[in-house]
C-alpha cells in the first residue's frame, strides 16, 4: 500500500479520475520531505515520464490543492511551494525573510496566541494555515 493510498481513495470516492499524470504528481509530492516548487515537482515527474509537460504538472498541482490534498505555501517574491497534506499532522510555517529558511510550527505552539485572542477579544482562532515571516536564529544574530 502506498503512503498516500488514502488520498487516492478520496479522489476515487469523489468520482475523480486518477490519471497517470496526477498519480505521478501525487507520488512526487507525497514522497518528498520538504516543500517543492512546481519546477522541482516537474523535474522529478519528467525524470520518470518525459512526455509529461510543465503545464500538466501545474494544472495537477492546482487541482490537488483545490481538493485539499496538497498544501501551498506562498511567500512574497518567491515561487509557490507545495507539500503533502498528511492527516494528523497539522502545522504552520515560520519563514526567514532573509535567507528563506523554514520552520514547521505545530498548532500547540500557537495555543497562547489563541487563548489571548479568545479572552481579550472574544475571537475564536481557526488557523487553517499560517505563514509567519521573521528572521531565523542565524540571520537575527547577524543583524
Amino acid at each position: 500500500m502506498s503512503c498516500h493510498e488514502h488520498v487516492i481513495d478520496q479522489l476515487r470516492q469523489a468520482g475523480i479520475r486518477l490519471t497517470p499524470q496526477r498519480a505521478l504528481v501525487l507520488d512526487v509530492v507525497y514522497h518528498s520531505e520538504g516543500h517543492l516548487t512546481a519546477d522541482e515537482v516537474y523535474a522529478q515527474v519528467n525524470a520518470q515520464s518525459p512526455q509529461v509537460d510543465l503545464s500538466t504538472v501545474y494544472r495537477n498541482l492546482l487541482f490537488l490543492r483545490q481538493q485539499g490534498l496538497i498544501g501551498e505555501l506562498r511567500l512574497e517574491g518567491q515561487p509557490a511551494r507545495f507539500e503533502a497534506v498528511r492527516s494528523g499532522y497539522e502545522h504552520h510555517h515560520a519563514v526567514c525573510t532573509r535567507c528563506g529558511a523554514m520552520l514547521e510550527v505545530v498548532p500547540d505552539d500557537l495555543a497562547d496566541l489563541a487563548a489571548t485572542l479568545r479572552t481579550r477579544y472574544g475571537f475564536q482562532l481557526e488557523p487553517v494555515h499560517l505563514t509567519l515571516p521573521g528572521l531565523c536564529q542565524a540571520c537575527a544574530a547577524a543583524v
